[in-house]
């Protein structure tokens, strides 16, 4: 039998409170950073750079970590998770992923809140290491005259920094020895990844390699620079921050959307400002827009939604929150004519629609079928719901409640420090058929909907699985607890409570869902659960 490569993925120790956010769950693997997992960025790092088979170590209650993985990333790669039964050390996580190996011959260690983005390819053994400033919180090495480890110097206070830590990816290509070390450690009582490397450098000499991409989540003040240097820019061509003066500026180039971002900011009531990032602008001789805001390390909703592990009574209260700010929005009503609210309802939806069909044959052949069944029910297709959905469109128009609006009032775009129940507000629309910060108030509720109960974000994280049977049905399920479900008619209540048709509301619902699907070209799975929850909801109300 040849050896074979290993990968394993620590994540089986105890999860650390001081370096959790509130509602950040039973594990530092799951706090999330910019919409994902610590350990999405970990395994999706792997599949870059081509590695498709990996263990995971978890400790065997944190199912939250566990479900994770094997839903998500159970069809893109070869996953065995490793459990251990107590929160033990790194040492008794090592031995419980070394297991099930029989033959194991290279070993890449990989720490469960570590992300390192230089290659794990190598002739010869080695260490990652980073530059730090405090000794007391990480295994130093002490490196010789070529780079060698020559002692480790485990968490004590040291003069004359900066040092060099263990940065946590650890490249051993004779799993036979590690394993022996392991098992000689665990047997010695002791508890240290230290503890098993100098076992191993006694026979085999390790490198260290300064690590030039390094993301540290194990330590709070390491996962906000973390966050913010992951960010990725949705619409515009390149984001940028300033750690000194917590800004965040976004660059853009011949697009419409910043500029109608920026008026929104600019338009937006003196007293309404404070829900928002303050905002500084500027354009350059090209004709270039960027714009400069406060950077907040806040979590946005959709981040504790999918992956917090926060109580209903708290989300009963964010729910309030949120619905309260809308109020305030609403104490400002303006004018909007009835042929652009119109256009967002209805022409929107067929244009999206049309370009759906564009895409792919197979979104001609489902658009074009009369029915389709989903989860046991026949749905009625959006062209036998045509004339109904146009004449929907044209109620909508005839008495929306125009107001302030945010226009993308969903989860991902609010920020909410749970702590203090401070909002901010991220990525406005900008636009409700034209240009301005007017639009029907419903439409943000809608959005807030979609969220909750409709579960986008789950479905944005790739927490369901959708597929169509032999018989050409549809199934679906979302991977989303129990007590989210049942926050759905909380916030029914909440909504009918202010005056609002929870059928209209459903039914804008649904139209955001079926004329989205277009723009998530490339993940055909979240196109097809977008669809049917989209016509699902036009089927219950129309």
């Amino acid at each position: 039998m040849n050896p074979t490569e290993t990968t394993l993925i620590l994540c089986g120790g105890p999860p650390n409170p001081t370096n959790l956010p509130l509602g950040a769950g039973q594990s530092n693997a799951m706090v999330p950073v910019n919409g994902k997992p610590v350990i999405g960025w970990i395994l999706d790092e792997l599949l870059f750079k081509g590695i498709r088979r990996a263990t995971v170590v978890v400790r065997e209650e944190n199912t939250q970590l566990r479900g994770f993985v094997e839903r998500v990333y159970r069809e893109r790669m070869e996953l065995r998770i490793a459990t251990v039964r107590d929160s033990g050390s790194i040492v008794r996580s090592m031995q419980a992923g070394l297991e099930g190996e029989t033959e194991p011959g290279l070993v890449r260690v990989v720490l469960g809140d570590t992300l390192i983005r230089d290659s794990f390819t190598g002739d010869r053994d080695f260490v990652y290491t980073a530059e730090v400033e405090d000794s007391r919180r990480w295994c130093v090495a002490v490196t010789g005259a070529v780079g060698e480890v020559v002692r480790l110097i485990d968490k004590q206070e040291l003069d004359e920094p900066p040092f060099q830590a263990l940065a946590g990816y650890y490249h051993l290509r004779d799993g036979a020895l590690l394993r022996a070390a392991v098992d000689e450690s665990v047997l010695a009582g002791d508890t240290e990844l230290s503890d098993v490397l100098r076992r191993y450098m006694a026979v085999h000499p390790l490198q260290a390699q300064q690590a030039r991409e390094w993301f540290d989540f194990g330590h709070i003040d390491n996962l906000v620079g973390a966050r913010r240097r992951l960010l990725q820019p949705r619409y515009f061509n390149a984001l940028t921050i300033n750690p000194v003066l917590n800004t965040i500026t976004k660059v853009s180039q011949h697009t419409k959307k910043l500029e109608e971002e920026l008026a929104w900011f600019q338009l937006l009531p003196e007293e309404l400002k404070v829900l928002t990032p303050r905002v500084l602008a500027t354009r350059d001789a090209e004709g270039n827009v960027s714009v400069s805001q406060e950077y907040y390390g806040y979590p946005t909703l959709a981040e504790l939604y999918v992956y917090g592990d926060l109580p209903r009574e708290i989300w009963s209260s964010v729910m309030r929150k949120v619905l309260l700010i809308h109020q305030e929005f609403r104490r400002h009503p303006g004018e909007l004519e009835p042929e652009h609210v119109h256009a967002m309802y209805g022409a929107k939806t067929w244009d999206r629609l049309d370009a759906l069909r564009g895409q792919d044959p197979a979104w001609q052949e489902m658009l074009d079928a009369p029915v389709i069944t989903y989860q046991g029910r026949e749905l009625r297709n959006v062209d036998v719901l045509r004339d109904a959905i146009n004449r929907g469109a044209e109620r909508l128009a005839g008495s929306a409640p125009i107001s302030i609006i945010h226009g993308d009032y969903c989860f991902s775009n609010i920020l909410f420090d749970v702590n203090n129940q401070i909002v901010r507000l991220i990525d406005p629309r900008g636009s409700f058929g034209k240009s301005g910060i007017y639009g029907d108030a419903r439409y943000d509720i809608a959005k807030l909907r979609h969220s909750l109960s409709g579960l986008y974000d789950f479905v944005m994280a790739d927490m369901f699985d959708v597929r169509r049977e032999a018989d050409g049905s549809w199934t679906s399920q979302v991977y989303a607890d129990a007590r989210l479900r049942s926050l759905a008619g909380d916030f029914d209540r909440m909504v009918a409570a202010l005056g609002y048709d929870v059928n209209e509301i459903r039914f804008i619902e649904g139209l955001l869902f079926v004329s989205m699907v277009p723009y998530h070209h490339g993940h055909p799975r979240r196109q097809q659960l977008l669809y049917l929850t989209g016509l699902t909801l036009l089927n219950d109300v129309l």
